[in-house]
């Protein structure tokens, strides 16, 4: 939604608009909220599927005993490799999904538009707190492949950088995302959400 578009016309309109004009407003901003939420829910499911296919392959791994099968003595650092991003998925799902669209007043309406800021904020930390974690974990994880023999060092150097540089670009598209849209984002909301309660 054009926020900066929604506070001009919300203010010249003396911060009470018509019936008609309310109830363009909340239509615009239930389908808004129902695209969001459709979108995460597609998400969700992708990556619980991105994520559920190599924790299988790890099973079939260690149940079938190849010659270079997974030692978890030796290889622990997969399990929390594995299991961090479940968890935050599971914490986002819980946590950090938007709620239904509202069906009431301008002001509900909103506040379900903060709400649904405040949940994505929440994504972001949980997201980045998970990749915090995750880092030092990663080079913990290669150094013990090595040191059993699947992974030459000088293949290492070229996973860390790889694996080192998605994980630094992810954490950059986030803050640009934090900075350029959720923050305004929020800036308008609690402006629109002042105006109204003033009135």
């Amino acid at each position: 939604m054009n926020y900066e578009a929604l506070q001009a016309a919300w203010a010249s309109s003396g911060n009470n608009p018509s019936a008609a004009a309310s109830a363009y407003i909340m239509a615009e901003a239930q389908a808004e909220l129902s695209q969001r939420s459709s979108h995460l829910r597609r998400m969700l499911v992708f990556a619980g599927v991105m994520l559920t296919i190599p924790l299988g392959l790890m099973l079939v791994d260690l149940l079938t005993g190849q010659v270079d099968a997974i030692d978890l003595r030796r290889e622990w650092g997969l399990v929390p490799f594995a299991l961090i991003p479940f968890v935050a998925l599971f914490v986002i799902a819980r946590r950090a999904a938007p709620k239904s669209p509202p069906s009431g007043t301008l002001l509900q309406t909103f506040r379900a538009l903060k709400a649904d800021n405040a949940a994505a904020r929440l994504r972001i930390f949980i997201i980045g707190g998970s990749m915090i974690v995750f880092a030092p974990l990663l080079f913990v994880l290669l150094n013990q492949i090595v040191a059993t023999g699947k992974m030459a060092p000088h293949e290492m150097q070229s996973a860390a950088i790889v694996l080192g540089g998605a994980l630094a670009l992810s954490a950059v598209w986030m803050i640009v995302k934090y900075i350029t849209q959720l923050a305004p984002e929020r800036r308008h909301l609690d402006a629109l959400i002042a105006q109204y309660e003033a009135n």
